[in-house]
C-alpha cells in the first residue's frame, strides 16, 4: 500500500514534467532517470511497509483469500490473502472449505479442515497474546457434521483435547462460539497453533478453524504478576501467576446494577481461576475519602475489600490498572464436569448516577502444571441421547432383533474399553520411559519400585508426613527392612513442577557429593508417579527453626547466634562447591531449601531448577534464561533481564542472611505495608543506621558488637544492586567465618540499642580489600583453605577498624 502511493505520485509528477518538456521541445532523457530513481524509492520503502514488521495483531479469515468486512466493521483477512505473506504460514496438510449454508456472517462462512495435522504460524512482536478461536460446526463440503474431534495447542500449551465443537455448541444453544486464550510470546519467538485431529483418518474425524484473532494485551492489564507481589487465593495464602503458564478467558461480565450483585458462573473443576475484578473511577474516588464500603464474597468466602490496595502505583491517570486480583481453585477430577462459581458484591451505598464502585469482571482459567487448560467435552441432554441412540440403533437393525442388537452393543463396548485401557497403560510406559534418567546416574542411584516406597510410609500415610513444598508433599519412611530412615518426596499433580525438574534434580545430585549438599539416595517413576528418595534431615529446614513452626503454634528451640552463624557458613561452604567446582547455579536458594540434620548441620537441597552457567568448554559470564525461581529471592537484575549469573545465587543468600537475622520470611503478606518485602525493610533500616531494629527478639542481648557489624556487611555485599559488585561465595564464607570467630571471642553482649551502621568511606575500602582477595576458581580445596587463613587476618583486621557512627 505504501510503496503504491509513492510510486503513483511520482509518475503524476513525471507525467507532469513530461508534458511542459514537450511544449518547451526538452530532452526527455533526464525523466527516464528519475522514473529509475522511483523505482529504487520503491524497492528501500518496501521494508517499511512490510507487514512483518506488524505487532502481530491480525484476524484471519480462516480459508478465505479476500479480505471481508465483520459486522462490527472490524477487517478480516484471508488466510491466502497475499498481504498475509510476511506475517503467516500455513503448514501441513489441510483444505479449505465454504459452509453449506451460506448466511453466516465473517468469519464463519469459510473454514479450513483437515483429517490430519496442520498449523499456523504467526511473526508476532513478544509480549502477552489473547488468542480468539472462531468456530461454526456447520457441514461442510467432503465432512460430515458432528465428526470434529480434535486438539489444538499453542507453543507448549495445550488449550483443547479431543474437542467437539459441535458438542459445544449444542450444549451453549448457538450456531458458533468463540475460545478465547491467553499466552507470552518470549523475544524472537514464533506464535504456532497447531490444529490435529484426535483420532485415526479411518475413523473419519477431523479438526478445523473458522477464524484466528491475535490481540496484544497492554502492559498495563497483564494477567501475569511480576516483582514480589502475588494473587490472594480465597482463603488461602498468596501465590503468584508467572508467564510460564497460559490462560483460558472464561468470561467477561459489566455490572448491571451499583449494589447487591451476584454473577454465577459455570466452570470446570480441577482448575485454578484467576478473578479480576474492576473498579470504576468513581469508585476509586470515593473510596480515596473512605465514602465507600462493600463485601465481596466469592464461593462464600468473604473478603474485606479495602480500594487503596487495588492501585499499584498513585498515579491519578492510571485507570486502567484499577482492578483486583483474586485466585479460586475449584477442587475435583476434571472428568466431575462443571460447578457454579458465585461472585457476590454487596454494598449498603445507593449510587444516585447509575454508576457504582465495580465496572465488572473477567475469570480466567489457569493451565495445569502438564500445561494444559482442556476439559472434557459438554455431556449432552439425557433426552437428546436417548433420542439419538434409539434413531441409531433403529438404522442399524430396522428395528428387529433388539436383544442381539443389545448383546453385539456389549461385545463393542468392552472391546473399546479394553483398547482404551492398554492405550493408557501403553502411554504411561512411554511417559515412564521419557523420564528415565540417564545409564550413569541409574548407576549411582537406586531406582524404587511404587511398592516399595508404599510400604516404607504405609501407603503415604498422614501419619508419615513431616512437609510440603512446591513440588509435593514430603514423607518419612523406612527402606531396607525398616534399617534406614529416609525422606520422600512425592509430586502432587498440580505442581508447577515436573519431568524436566525431576529428571535435573535426579542427574545432578548423582554428580555431586559434599558435606553440605543433601544426598539423593533413589527415585521412583512407575505409573506416572515422579518420587524422589533422600537422606533423612531430622532437623527439617532452615525455615522451620525461623519463622515456620512458630506460625503454627509448635514448639522449638530458638537457634542461638552461634547456630545461625555456623549453619549459614555450611550452606556457604554447600553453594561455594557447586558455583567453583562444578559451574552450576542454584536458582534457588531460600531457608525452605536449607535442610538440618541431627547436628544442626546445614545442607544445600531441591536442585530442580539448577542450571550449569556453560554449555560447552567455554565459559560463559551469564546464562539467558526463562526467570526462575522464588519471589523474594529474584536478583533484581536476573528479573529484568533473564541473565542468570553465579551473583544471582549470592544476591538469594543475601536475602536468606536478613531471614536469619529477623526470623522473618522474604515475603510476609501479614505484617505492615512497608515490612512485608524484607530486603526493602531491611536495607532502608540498616541505611538509617537502625540495624539493631530488624534482630529477631529472641536474639537481643546475645549477639557481639563486631559479629553484627560484620554479618550485616556480608548480607549488603550480597544483596548489591550491580551484580558485579556482589562477593563471590567463597568471598562470602570468608566473611561469616570472621562474623563466627568474633561472636565467639567476645565476652560481653551487645547491648539492646546498638547500630550496626559504619562510616562509609571506611566500609569502601574494605569492599575494595575483599575484592582484590577474591579466590582463584581452579584452586583446589586445601589451596583454598590455605589462601583463607592467609588473608583473614588482614580481614578482621580491616573490619574491627571500622568506627560506629
Amino acid at each position: 500500500g505504501c510503496n503504491l502511493g509513492i510510486t503513483k505520485l511520482f509518475a503524476y509528477i513525471i507525467l507532469l514534467l513530461r508534458s511542459r518538456a514537450k511544449l518547451k521541445s526538452m530532452n526527455p532523457c533526464p525523466y527516464s532517470v528519475l522514473l529509475l530513481f522511483v523505482c529504487l524509492l520503491n524497492t528501500i520503502t518496501a521494508s517499511s511497509c512490510n507487514p512483518t514488521h506488524s505487532t502481530g495483531d491480525v484476524s484471519v479469515n480462516c480459508g478465505s483469500s479476500a479480505t471481508s468486512a465483520a459486522q462490527e466493521g472490524r477487517e478480516w483477512l484471508g488466510d491466502l490473502h497475499p498481504k498475509l505473506f510476511p506475517l503467516l504460514q500455513i503448514k501441513g496438510s489441510s483444505v479449505a472449505s465454504t459452509v453449506i449454508y451460506a448466511d453466516d456472517p465473517v468469519p464463519y462462512k469459510t473454514g479450513r479442515l483437515s483429517r490430519s495435522r496442520f498449523s499456523y504460524t504467526f511473526q508476532v512482536n513478544p509480549g502477552q497474546k489473547i488468542i480468539r478461536l472462531h468456530f461454526n460446526p456447520a457441514p461442510y463440503k467432503g465432512f460430515k457434521m458432528l465428526n470434529d474431534l480434535f486438539d489444538v495447542e499453542a507453543g507448549p500449551f495445550t488449550l483443547l483435547r479431543n474437542f467437539s465443537a459441535s458438542l459445544t455448541a449444542n450444549a451453549l444453544g448457538v450456531n458458533s462460539f468463540v475460545k478465547e486464550f491467553c499466552l507470552d510470546v518470549e523475544e524472537n519467538e514464533q506464535l504456532v497453533i497447531v490444529f490435529s485431529s484426535s483420532s485415526s483418518e479411518s475413523l473419519g474425524t477431523y479438526a478445523f478453524i473458522n477464524g484466528i484473532e491475535i490481540i496484544s494485551v497492554p502492559p498495563s492489564l497483564s494477567y501475569f504478576h511480576k516483582g514480589d507481589f502475588g494473587v490472594q487465593v480465597i482463603g488461602k495464602s498468596l501465590v503468584y501467576v508467572d508467564n510460564n503458564i497460559a490462560l483460558e478467558i472464561i468470561d467477561r461480565r459489566k455490572a448491571s446494577k451499583t449494589n447487591n450483585i451476584t454473577w454465577k458462573i459455570s466452570v470446570g473443576v480441577g482448575f485454578k481461576y484467576l478473578v479480576r475484578l474492576h473498579f470504576s473511577e468513581l469508585g476509586f474516588k470515593i473510596a480515596k475519602i473512605g465514602g465507600v464500603n462493600f463485601t465481596l464474597r466469592i464461593n462464600e468466602m468473604i473478603i474485606d475489600i479495602n480500594i487503596d490496595m487495588v492501585r499499584e502505583k498513585d498515579d491519578e491517570h492510571s485507570i486502567l490498572s484499577w482492578f483486583r486480583d483474586y485466585m479460586v481453585m475449584m477442587k475435583g477430577h476434571k472428568e466431575d464436569g462443571k460447578r457454579d462459581l458465585v461472585i457476590c458484591l454487596q454494598s449498603d451505598d445507593e449510587f444516585m448516577d447509575g454508576h457504582g464502585p465495580v465496572k465488572g469482571f473477567e475469570i480466567m482459567k489457569l493451565s495445569n502444571p502438564d500445561n494444559s487448560l482442556a476439559s472434557p467435552n459438554p455431556v449432552p441432554s439425557s433426552h437428546e441421547s436417548s433420542y439419538r441412540t434409539r434413531q441409531n440403533l433403529h438404522k442399524v437393525l430396522g428395528g428387529r432383533n433388539m436383544v442381539a442388537t443389545a448383546a453385539i452393543t456389549l461385545l463393542v463396548a468392552v472391546n473399546i474399553i479394553l483398547y482404551i485401557s492398554r492405550q493408557i497403560w501403553e502411554s504411561r510406559g512411554i511417559e515412564e520411559k521419557e523420564n528415565m534418567p540417564s545409564a550413569r546416574a541409574n548407576q549411582l542411584c537406586r531406582r524404587f519400585s511404587l511398592d516399595e516406597l508404599q510400604l516404607a510410609t504405609e501407603d503415604f500415610s498422614e501419619s508419615h508426613l513431616i512437609g510440603r513444598g512446591g513440588f509435593g508433599r514430603v514423607y518419612k519412611g523406612l527402606i531396607d527392612n525398616g534399617r534406614k530412615t529416609v525422606a520422600i518426596k512425592r509430586q502432587k499433580l498440580e505442581s508447577h513442577q515436573g519431568a524436566r525438574e525431576f529428571l535435573t534434580e535426579i542427574e545432578t545430585l548423582t554428580e555431586l557429593r559434599h558435606v553440605n549438599l543433601v544426598s539423593l539416595i533413589g527415585y521412583c517413576n512407575e505409573h506416572g508417579e515422579m518420587i524422589l528418595v533422600y537422606e533423612y534431615m531430622a532437623c527439617g529446614t532452615l525455615a522451620d527453626h525461623l519463622y515456620k513452626m512458630s506460625r503454627k503454634g509448635k514448639n522449638r528451640l530458638s537457634l542461638t547466634w552461634k547456630q545461625r552463624l555456623t549453619i549459614c557458613i555450611g550452606a556457604g561452604r554447600g553453594l561455594d562447591y557447586l558455583h567453583t567446582g562444578n559451574s552450576l547455579i542454584h536458582r534457588d536458594v531460600k531457608a525452605s531449601n536449607i535442610l538440618l540434620d541431627e547436628n544442626f548441620v546445614a545442607k544445600v537441597s531441591d536442585f530442580g531448577l539448577a542450571k550449569y552457567s556453560s554449555t560447552s568448554k567455554l565459559q560463559q559470564s551469564h546464562v539467558s534464561t526463562k526467570v526462575k525461581g522464588t519471589f523474594g529471592y529474584f536478583d533484581p537484575n536476573y528479573f529484568s533481564t533473564g541473565k542468570l549469573t553465579m551473583k544471582s545465587d549470592t544476591y538469594a543468600f543475601g536475602v536468606m542472611l536478613l531471614e536469619v537475622l529477623s526470623g522473618r520470611p522474604a515475603v510476609d503478606p501479614r505484617a505492615a505495608e512497608d515490612e512485608r518485602i524484607l530486603t526493602k525493610w531491611a536495607r532502608e533500616k540498616i541505611s538509617d543506621g537502625n540495624a539493631d531494629q530488624i534482630i529477631a527478639s529472641n536474639l537481643r542481648g546475645e549477639i557481639s558488637e563486631n559479629s553484627l557489624k560484620a554479618f550485616v556487611g556480608v548480607a549488603e555485599s550480597c544483596l548489591h544492586d550491580e551484580p558485579r559488585k556482589r562477593l563471590t561465595m567463597a568471598q562470602v564464607v570468608i566473611q561469616l567465618e570472621f562474623a563466627l570467630e568474633q561472636q565467639e571471642i567476645s565476652k560481653s553482649p551487645v547491648p539492646d540499642g546498638i547500630t550496626s551502621d559504619v562510616d562509609d568511606s571506611h566500609v569502601s575500602d574494605v569492599k575494595t580489600d575483599l575484592s582484590n582477595l577474591a579466590l582463584p576458581l581452579k584452586e583446589q580445596t586445601d589451596s583454598k583453605n590455605q589462601w583463607r587463613r592467609a588473608n583473614r587476618q588482614l580481614i578482621c583486621s580491616r573490619l574491627l577498624s571500622l568506627p560506629l557512627k
